[in-house]
């Protein structure tokens, strides 16, 4: 068996820096809409809403990881199902730093992500073998 520690490297950077670029973009969103709606413009207001653009960054992070999977001969039905993980990275930081609700019905869809990961890692891990 293969070590696969770099492929691993990529998708939990590539994870984390998707569910940390959506919470920066909600949070910049949110701060440019405030200064737009005070009568700055929007640049100033880009300017001065830095999360805005550190989202963007990362998220940019992201797809170069995606990139680099799919030339390192990933196959597209497991990298795209894995990066799913972002979704749960995503929900778990809005409750946590921006205090938005995650209802039961929020963690059963989290809960059905996991195990659907879990599935297409394993028959990853059989193909690898």
């Amino acid at each position: 068996m293969r070590c696969n520690f770099p492929a691993i490297a990529v998708f939990a950077a590539s994870i984390a820096s998707l569910s940390a670029g959506n919470i920066l973009m909600k949070m910049g969103v949110d701060r440019y809409g405030a200064l737009t709606h005070g009568g700055i413009s929007s640049l100033q207001a880009i300017i001065r809403a830095p999360a805005l653009l550190i989202g963007v960054a990362l998220m940019s992070v992201q797809f170069v990881g995606t990139l680099t999977l799919f030339k390192w001969g990933w196959d597209a039905s497991v990298v795209v199902p894995v990066m799913g993980l972002c979704y749960v990275g995503t929900a778990i930081l809005g409750k946590w730093l921006l205090g938005e609700p995650v209802n039961a019905l929020r963690w059963l869809g989290i809960f059905l992500i996991l195990l659907g990961v879990f599935f297409i890692a394993r028959s990853a891990a059989a193909k690898i073998e």
